[in-house]
């Protein structure tokens, strides 16, 4: 069409193609802008509809500090129950007797009596406060520091003391060495009573060492140590009594014979007197005539079995 025109509608027709042409460059690029005003309307719609909505009744994710704070309440709540006292505790108090003076002791025997009523003892087991208590007041009885209404108290109810062989393992050696020092420097000898009244706990523990030795199960850095100090493995105390005079005689006769390596069996076939009286008394013993001290002495002698003749008979 435009190329058969003349000149001037030639140009006529252009320019009303161009102004044809923006027009509907306009219309497109209003299009354009109103399809972006729609899509921004939409999603504002969107949005204010989400954040208008109930919330959810899911529960929320924990997280690490929530649990923390949940096992911190729950550790504090047991320990308060822990701690708490219980019913019978409060209702049913341990009354301590009025003749209790040992401050251990006044504070030990609500939890003995606890104990026994639990376990049917009041031995305590070491691993506890009260179980250290236990093993204060053995030491304190063997020392002679609690009273005798005290020491029955604790008798009937079951508690058990501390025996020669309980003195020698629960105690320090270092420490009981340099009171055995101490003790010669002051008497100039070893030869300790077994019951010495100042320190009984001394005198036992000085009594199992010879013992010990006499069947080698004493260590050997304790006998050097023992040694080195000129310590009297054979105890020389004397009795007044024909027993112990006849006794001493024996100890120190078998002992001999055992350091040497020497068979006491068969060095009693052969001597016949230490025989006959080993063999008295074993009956005394079996009568009930010997008392409980003299079956200690018997018990150290070395290499027998004095109970049982056919060990040596």
């Amino acid at each position: 069409y435009v190329t058969g025109c003349d000149g001037s509608s030639r140009m006529i027709s252009i320019l009303i193609a161009l102004d044809s042409l923006r027009v509907f460059d306009s219309l497109v690029s209003m299009v354009r802008r109103i399809s972006v005003v729609i899509v921004l309307l939409a999603a504002s719609s969107v949005a204010t509809a989400f954040m208008t909505e109930p919330p959810c009744a899911a529960a929320p994710i924990p997280t690490l500090v929530h649990l923390r704070r949940s096992h911190s309440m729950g550790l504090m709540h047991s320990i308060e129950r822990a701690a708490a006292p219980s019913p019978s505790d409060a209702d049913n108090p341990v009354e301590v007797p009025s003749f209790v003076a040992s401050p251990v002791l006044a504070k030990l025997y609500p939890a003995l009596i606890a104990h026994k009523a639990k376990y049917g003892n009041p031995n305590i087991p070491l691993g506890s406060t009260d179980g250290k208590r236990c093993k204060t007041l053995r030491r304190l009885h063997f020392q002679n520091k609690i009273s005798n209404e005290e020491a029955t108290l604790l008798t009937k109810l079951g508690f058990i003391f501390h025996s020669f062989e309980d003195v020698y393992y629960e105690c320090d050696f270092d420490e009981m060495l340099g009171k055995l020092i101490d003790y010669y420097e002051e008497s100039q000898t070893y030869q300790i009573p077994k019951k010495y009244e100042p320190d009984p706990e001394l005198g036992a523990w000085v009594t199992m060492l010879r013992r010990l030795h006499r069947t080698n199960d004493l260590p050997h850095l304790q006998v050097d140590k023992l040694d080195a100090i000129g310590f009297e493995w054979i105890s020389t105390r004397k009795c007044g009594s024909s027993f112990m005079a006849k006794y001493r005689e024996v100890l120190s006769y078998l002992s001999k014979v055992v350091e040497a390596g020497g068979d006491v069996q068969e060095l009693l076939h052969e001597d016949t007197e230490i025989i006959k009286w080993i063999n008295a008394q074993r009956l005394a013993y079996e009568k009930g005539n010997l008392s409980e001290q003299r079956a200690d002495y018997m018990n150290e002698l070395p290499g027998i079995d004095w109970k049982n003749p056919s060990s040596w008979a």
